[in-house]
């Protein structure tokens, strides 16, 4: 099956519910021009103006990014029924069964973990654990003690940020339901306020921002009363939360208090903690994650300017998380594209692929941006941009 690109679906989209070009911009608050050169797939939108299209059109952003269909068998896109299987098949252990090991489930969940965060097959990798680590967490949890519950936890909300980096919304929202369901029976608060930070970033990308900050609010009453009697474990749970807070205010319009969230609680928490901490931290909270935070946030109000000139400024050899490190240099790309200068988008698309080759098989915004620059490139660069292309089978 094709690949379906961004601007082709917001054509399609357009067009069934007779919307002229016009029209479209207007809601949307850019131009028809604009709106004519994503469509012919010169320009790739900003998640901002993708967003307010989605709006407008009445969709899911994630459709119109051409979020990947159920049981999908598209070119370079992953199979995931297998994970689908094991999240909607009942507990398959035996009455007379013991239920798995937690320790060594535990081993496990914080290899596929490491692997996720550190390897260059991290897609690879995790595709292929996840399913034996889901079915094995529901039957850790039969032990229902705190442990097990713990264990089963921590499985679901790996997979909830796996799943979201795969286009699965939908299966993402599930696993972070599941987490928090585990959490809640543990009554450890620390653990119940990671399982909030964990569905609030679920909700961040379904467009949920309003439930995404109050999903965070809660999380911070819940972990605030026990941080002066916590370590760096809650220092770093609860700055994780403000960050998501000031994302989800940032989307929802209210760019001072996002702005003031992360200069103010979330900078004072980074400065007691260090990036490099091995705390359990599923936010890899710290210095540099607040500073790409706020080049986030910036990229959410529309300024790639400032984008660029806060990205100047961030060391990301810093973080240890390959996630946090492409996540950021993909939204300086995108502000690199914004401001026209698509020499440098070109560089930072190919520290992506340095960091995380298989990013650009996964990520289909990505792959817009790709499949746009190509069509636009400069001669002196252009064969740069072909070879990247033709290594992750992006057609033009």
């Amino acid at each position: 099956m094709a690949e379906i690109s961004t601007g082709q679906m917001i054509r399609l989209q357009r067009e069934r519910r007779g919307m002229s070009t016009t029209a479209l911009a207007t809601q949307s608050g850019c131009t028809p021009r604009h709106i004519e050169l994503i469509e012919h797939g010169k320009r790739t939108p900003s998640l901002p103006l993708l967003r307010e299209i989605a709006k407008v059109l009445g969709v899911r952003t994630a459709v119109l990014l051409g979020e990947a269909p159920r049981d999908s068998h598209e070119p370079s896109r992953p199979q995931i029924s297998d994970i689908e299987r094991a999240l909607f098949t009942p507990r398959s252990l035996a009455p007379d069964l013991e239920p798995p090991d937690a320790e060594q489930l535990a081993e496990r969940v914080a290899a596929a973990r490491a692997s996720w965060f550190g390897s260059t097959r991290r897609y690879s990798i995790l595709m292929s654990a996840l399913p034996a680590l889901i079915s094995d967490a529901e039957n850790v949890a039969l032990g229902d003690t705190p442990r097990a519950l713990s264990v089963a936890t921590d499985a679901y909300m790996l997979a909830r940020g796996v799943l979201k980096h795969l286009g699965r919304v939908d299966l993402a929202h599930l696993a972070a339901d599941r987490a928090m369901r585990f959490a809640e029976e543990t009554a450890d608060p620390l653990m119940r306020a990671w399982t909030h930070w964990n569905l609030g970033q679920s909700m961040l990308a379904d467009d949920m921002h309003q439930i995404a900050y109050d999903v965070a609010r809660h999380g911070l009453e819940i972990l605030e009363p026990h941080v002066a009697d916590g370590d760096v474990r809650h220092l770093k749970a609860l700055g994780a939360l403000h960050l998501l807070a000031a994302i989800g205010a940032a989307r929802s319009g209210d760019d001072d208090e996002a702005r003031e969230r992360v200069r103010g609680p979330a900078a004072q928490l980074a400065q007691r903690v260090d990036d490099g901490s091995d705390a359990y931290d599923l936010a890899f909270f710290g210095p540099t994650n607040v500073a790409i935070h706020m080049a986030s946030i910036e990229s959410d109000m529309g300024r790639p300017e400032t984008v660029l000139r806060i990205a100047d400024d961030i060391d990301l050899r810093r973080t240890p998380s390959i996630e946090r490190r492409t996540t950021h240099l993909s939204q300086v790309a995108r502000a690199c594209e914004d401001v026209g200068d698509d020499a440098a988008g070109l560089l930072h698309l190919l520290r992506i692929e340095r960091e995380s080759p298989e990013e650009l098989d996964h990520k289909l915004l990505l792959r817009e941006m790709v499949r746009s620059l190509a069509r636009r490139a400069r001669p002196s660069w252009a064969p740069e941009v072909r070879h990247l292309a033709e290594r992750h089978h992006i057609s033009n």
